[in-house]
């Protein structure tokens, strides 16, 4: 056993020992725990297949050691990332998993570990990684077993101060910077338009689907190699986005996203006409690279069959998403194939193929979490902070997180003793849901639902959510460096709200019975006070919001009104009001040309205006 720490004493006046994992109440809160343990870092070789990554890099190490800490490396940890064994100075260099980590307080690893090496790892030590749990659970059913504190990389709130930590990020922007690489080497056509003495190439089509950070990063390639891109996703707020890196919006006409950049379900009549827009610009595509996905979930499926097989010859679709399932319902896990003329391709571990850069900024990532749980000489686990709250996934034989715990089918302990739920950025990772499922950070049972219920949009509101093919919803996506803070910092406080669920194909003003029985179940609460609680919620609410009849405009049908008001526009003044800018944005949003110009809408507007009583 190894000798305590001389000396030192907590607030609490006990001695901690180095070999000692111990919760106290501190005298200034009642609620407030602390983890004390001592620092012996252990940097082991990844070992599942084709994992090219280290988690800490010489730089950060050098940092470490400054501190006064120990930090212990496998041999050869770093090879395959192009760091070498005497590019780390000053660190204990071991041969062997079981010898790095051996007597470790901390364990960081890029991935899960394997069973082999769980079985190896120090009971009680703490193991910082990116799980991925909902893929390993047989992996995070051992690590309970042997009692190890798992703190989850993958499992960060989206807000503002964890942003230096968010590992999600940091690797999507190489998995999507690779995965247009890949999509240009496979495609049989060039990128950017040339001209030439033999004639004029015309430049390929990119259609992405999904603008979170790799979504992004897809776009912002394809461009720099030339293509013509355009992009889709379900969120308003990725408009900016996408057209800031120099794609075009894809509008499907479907407004679904709800408070605070939250998601609710399509209706059937909604899902088709999205199936059908998406389905005209795959169509036209050279490229196809999905990058939807659901951090902790599977990925939603967005492209159907139909869809690929309207593509045209010779095209490429890179699924980004299909380690955890794919995009497209064709995609095949780590494989290239041809659907008739379509090669369809399920690239693994994107991130993995630019190690270099994948590795730095992870190790940047991994550091920054160390400095927030080390205090002193030793490791302390505050569950008032809110991103150690979330990341915890694991501690003393208890699981922390409810989606995890359930698919466990144990209890859930929350972190400290209770639900930490703070509010979040919107995060612009991934974000496509499904329908009334839970995202990997769960409420408690029945909280989605009261939400829902308090938030049911007033008709004619523009909430907002998205889905893949078989219904499911696109929540909001995730940002490291595409954080957009100032508008975040005009947004509400309270960013957790849920539109409530509406009946598929049914009016909007319908009462889902159906959905909120269907999302009572899901969450484990009483259906009955539930649609009672709906019910009384439903009277209250306003038949209608102030509109005028758009179709008193020239050019504007029924089904031109639906799609206005759907984009905010509900009154003769909003259209008498727009410049020239606005014009524009709108004919691009309904697709017009200039329809709206050439039919004088504004003119026609303010005469309208000027003719009210």
């Amino acid at each position: 056993m190894r000798n305590p720490i001389p000396g030192r004493a907590t607030s609490a006046g006990k001695l901690q020992l180095r070999d000692s994992i111990t919760f106290r109440t501190h005298a200034d809160s009642a609620t407030r725990q602390r983890c004390a343990v001592s620092l012996i870092i252990a940097v082991p070789r990844e070992r599942r297949t084709s994992e090219r990554r280290v988690a800490l890099d010489p730089s950060r190490v050098e940092r470490l050691l400054q501190q006064g800490l120990q930090v212990r490396i496998e041999a050869e940890c770093g090879h395959a990332a192009s760091f070498h064994d005497e590019d780390y100075r000053g660190v204990t260099v071991m041969h062997g998993f079981a010898s790095v980590v051996q007597d470790a307080d901390i364990v960081v690893k890029v991935v899960c570990p394997t069973l082999e090496e769980i079985a190896l790892l120090p009971s009680r030590c703490v193991l910082i990684c990116i799980m991925s749990a909902f893929q390993h659970l047989d992996e995070v059913q051992a690590l309970r077993e042997r009692r190890i504190t798992v703190l989850a990389m993958d499992h960060l709130p989206r807000i503002t101060r964890a942003q230096p930590m968010d590992a999600l990020s940091s690797q999507a922007t190489v998995a999507g910077y690779k995965a247009a690489l890949l999509a240009a080497e496979l495609s049989p056509r060039l990128f950017p338009m040339l001209t030439t003495a033999a004639g004029t190439i015309r430049p390929s089509r990119v259609l992405v689907i999904g603008a979170g950070v790799a979504g992004l990063q897809a776009i912002a390639t394809s461009k720099r190699l030339g293509a013509q891109v355009e992009a889709y996703d379900i969120r308003r707020a990725a408009k900016e986005q996408i057209e800031s890196v120099g794609a075009r919006m894809i509008d499907t006409g479907v407004e679904v996203e709800g408070a605070g950049g939250v998601a609710r379900a399509l209706r059937k009549d909604e899902r088709q006409k999205q199936h059908d827009v998406l389905a005209e610009h795959l169509a036209r595509a050279h490229v196809v690279i999905c990058a939807a996905s659901i951090p902790g979930r599977q990925a939603p499926r967005i492209i159907t069959e139909d869809m690929v097989d309207g593509m045209l010859p010779e095209s490429v679709i890179v699924d980004m998403a299909a380690s955890t399932g794919g995009n497209c319902e064709l995609t095949r896990i780590g494989e290239h194939y041809y659907h008739q003329d379509t090669l369809i391709v399920g690239p693994l571990n994107l991130p993995s193929h630019g190690a270099v850069h994948a590795s730095e900024m992870y190790s940047r990532n991994i550091y920054n979490m160390l400095q927030l749980i080390i205090q002193g000489h030793d490791v302390v686990l505050d569950p008032e902070d809110e991103i150690i709250a979330r990341c915890v996934l694991l501690y003393d034989g208890q699981v922390n997180h409810a989606s995890i715990a359930s698919l466990l089918e144990v209890d859930e302990v929350p972190f400290g003793g209770g639900t930490h739920k703070p509010a979040e950025l919107p995060d612009q990772t991934a974000g496509w849901l499904d329908d009334g499922g839970k995202s990997a950070d769960e409420t408690r049972p029945g909280e989605t639902v009261q939400k829902a219920i308090a938030a049911r949009p007033q008709q004619g509101s523009e909430d907002t959510e998205g889905p893949d093919s078989a219904g499911s919803v696109v929540a909001t996506a995730e940002s490291g460096s595409s954080r957009n803070q100032s508008e975040t910092a005009k947004r509400p406080a309270a960013q957790d709200e849920v539109s409530a669920p509406r009946p598929l194909g049914a009016p909007d003003d319908q009462l889902d019975e159906d959905a909120i029985r269907d999302l009572a179940a899901l969450e484990g609460v009483d259906a009955e006070e539930m649609v009672r609680q709906a019910e009384a919620t439903d009277s209250t609410v306003d038949e209608d919001l102030p509109r005028d009849e758009l179709i008193r405009i020239d050019g504007v049908g029924p089904a031109l009104q639906e799609r206005l008001y759907s984009f905010g526009y509900r009154r003769w003044q909003q259209l008498a009001d727009m410049d020239d800018d606005a014009i524009e944005k709108l004919s691009i949003q309904l697709e017009l040309g200039d329809e709206i110009k050439e039919q004088d809408w504004r003119g026609q507007a303010q005469r309208l205006v000027r003719s009210r009583p």
